[in-house]
């Protein structure tokens, strides 16, 4: 009888033991990635994407020379944003903040082509 009582006290007291160990707040709010690699490689793709559809457009003389150097002026901006910000990680803030930026850009690419102006803006 008395082994049963010790062994019986012995696993309550690992049992309370292990308790407040495993109710501890974890905080893993350091360890919480941005985007995925393949995301940011989307990205690249997309600006690869533009700077083809700003060359076409000034070979088929939809834009203006001074319009495409501005908008490739404005792809390489976001490219080299991209690469500074990317050094240690993008967060998903930043991300979502380069991708804004190269949807105006080909949102600015579509306005350049149809205005027929031939001036920036």
């Amino acid at each position: 009888m008395r082994k049963l009582i010790v062994s019986v006290a012995l696993a309550t007291a690992a049992i309370a033991a292990s308790a407040p160990a495993a109710a501890q707040y974890h905080n893993t709010a350091w360890n919480q990635r941005g985007p995925a690699r393949p995301a940011v490689n989307n990205l690249l793709r997309q600006l690869n994407e533009v700077n083809l559809r700003i060359d076409r457009s000034l070979r088929y003389r939809q834009i203006s020379p001074r319009e495409a150097t501005a908008l490739r002026r404005d792809a390489e901006q976001i490219r080299m944003r991209l690469n500074y910000r990317g050094r240690n990680g993008l967060s998903g803030r930043e991300f979502a903040s380069l991708q804004n930026q190269v949807n105006r850009l080909e949102q600015q690419l579509r306005y350049e082509r149809r205005d027929r102006d031939g001036r920036r803006g």
